[in-house]
């Protein structure tokens, strides 16, 4: 029977553990699991491997339904699950009104918009980044959509709010809450020599990972031991651009490339690395890099975007501007000061142990109770 003093929060997601592709799916899992157990009762839709629908109940408070792209409940061209076949089934499997709908992807726009209609209840975005295929494409589309009809919005940095303000001048600044995203180290300290270095993300320009191939380069004229593993996915384009940058500057043997892996092996690389490094352009906030600190693992980063909101020159080696030269000379830098950089792992490990997601959870149950008595 339907418990009606519990707080119930219908979350929207494409990415779910064991399908996690990013930072998206790591928080919408972590997230999900956290609020069940502060006795939230958690219905998550998402997508799913098998043909047809399945509906899993880890616990509880924690209920899983998960959806094949099949033609019945995804229209792959608009890149969106078909809402009323994702609701008419919901609503066939006994599940109730809830009293938030939490949105993580932009696949659920069309969904959310219409169950926000039919609920009656507010809907709460989280913003995890804009998207990078353009506001024109299908997902930029959706996320157009996410972003006008949402009641309200939540993004992991401040950075984040002004980057979605320029690109959608007339949203309002009350519209926003700024939660970061938490963490949960697996492993506390490198066990690995520094001149094994990991990148962990996806495979666009925007994350430096050209200028860091030929930062590579240029430590290889003086450390023959120097190794970089990429692990991540992107366009087969570009890809294959990167693959031809280390042929050219002459790194094929010195990079490893490793495709997006499931999210618990990554987690246990970071202790078989001697630091991982974040050339980063642009950061919506930067899963990858608090992870790092969480594990003890030297940070080697930019301050880019909301990067600058929890990583500096006290708890990692910073790379001052995204280009070959400064990388390799960041690099350098944490290589000739090993003590320095003891001393700034302790400080990364105190700086990731205030973003445990027990207490990021309490910020997002405390904002959706008030969603939900304003309401």
């Amino acid at each position: 029977m339907e418990n009606e003093n519990k707080l119930k929060v219908l979350v929207m997601t494409n990415e779910y553990l064991p399908k996690i592709i990013g930072g998206l799916g790591i928080v919408a899992t972590h997230l999900s699991r956290a609020l069940s157990r502060n006795d939230v009762e958690v219905t998550v839709l998402c997508t799913g491997k098998s043909n047809r629908l399945t509906i899993s109940k880890p616990n509880e408070n924690l209920c899983i339904l998960r959806f094949p792209k099949a033609p019945r409940y995804f229209n792959r061209t608009k890149q969106s699950f078909k809402a009323k076949s994702v609701l008419y089934a919901m609503s066939k499997a006994g599940f109730v009104k809830p009293d938030i709908i939490h949105v993580h992807s932009t696949e659920f726009a069309d969904t959310s918009k219409i169950a926000k209609s039919r609920f009656r209840v507010p809907v709460v975005y989280s913003c995890h980044s804009l998207a990078s295929q353009g506001i024109y494409s299908p997902f930029g589309k959706n996320q157009t959509k996410l972003i006008r009809s949402a009641s309200h919005i939540i993004v992991p940095s401040r950075w984040q709010i002004g980057a979605t303000r320029r690109r959608y001048p007339h949203t309002t600044i009350h519209k926003f809450s700024v939660i970061p995203h938490g963490v949960k180290p697996i492993t506390k300290q490198s066990k690995s020599a520094p001149t094994k270095l990991l990148y962990v993300g996806r495979l666009i320009p925007s994350k430096g990972i050209d200028a860091l191939i030929k930062a590579i380069g240029l430590l290889s004229r003086e450390h023959k031991r120097v190794h970089l593993t990429i692990v991540g996915s992107g366009n087969a384009s570009y890809q294959r651009k990167l693959k031809a940058l280390t042929r050219r500057v002459g790194v094929t043997k010195r990079i490893r490339w490793v495709k997006q892996s499931k999210y618990g092996a990554v987690q246990q690389m970071y202790a078989s690395y001697g630091a991982v490094i974040v050339p980063s352009k642009k950061e919506s906030f930067c899963l990858v890099a608090l992870e790092a600190m969480a594990n003890g693992v030297p940070l080697i980063s930019t301050l880019s975007g909301g990067l600058k909101e929890f990583v500096n020159d006290q708890n990692a080696q910073i790379i001052s501007t995204v280009n070959s030269t400064n990388i390799a000379r960041a690099v350098k830098k944490f290589w000739n000061n090993p003590d320095l950089a003891k001393n700034r792992v302790r400080n990364a490990q105190s700086t990731a142990a205030r973003y445990k997601w027990s207490s990021i959870a309490l910020q997002y149950q405390s904002l959706f109770t008030n969603l939900n008595k304003a309401e």
